[in-house]
């Protein structure tokens, strides 16, 4: 369950954020939740990587519907891809890294904070 809300409040914070800062809020705001709603190492970033990839490429897929490939069809142009929906994917796991590497290195940070219990030599 923790998994789930880790994941929305990614995808949902940094939507927002997306319209007023750079592209990197989505490393701050994977960290930030992954800080706040602690979990495993794996889970956080799991839970950063499909957050961050699926709303890069959900943006993406929507900027290509809305000018009709228009401006996606000159940069596979450019680039050895021979497909827009290559490029969307590309551009879902570029996402999909910056969102896992922002919440593994906050839940990473958290576990700095939190006191080992010393195993007793009776326990």
């Amino acid at each position: 369950m923790r998994f789930l809300l880790r994941l929305i409040c990614i995808g949902t914070f940094s939507l927002f954020l997306s319209l007023i800062m750079p592209w990197w809020c989505l490393v701050l705001v994977a960290g930030v939740v992954a800080f706040f709603l602690p979990g495993s190492n794996f889970n956080a970033f799991l839970s950063g990587f499909l957050g961050g990839g699926l709303l890069w490429m959900v943006m993406a897929w929507k900027e290509d519907v809305e000018v009709d490939s228009i401006m996606s069809l000159k940069i596979v142009a450019l680039f050895p891809v021979d497909d827009v929906n290559m490029l969307i994917i590309a551009t879902g796991l570029l996402g999909a890294v910056a969102g896992a590497l922002g919440a593994f290195t906050g839940n990473s940070f958290r576990q700095l904070f939190i006191k080992k219990k010393e195993k007793s030599f009776y326990s």
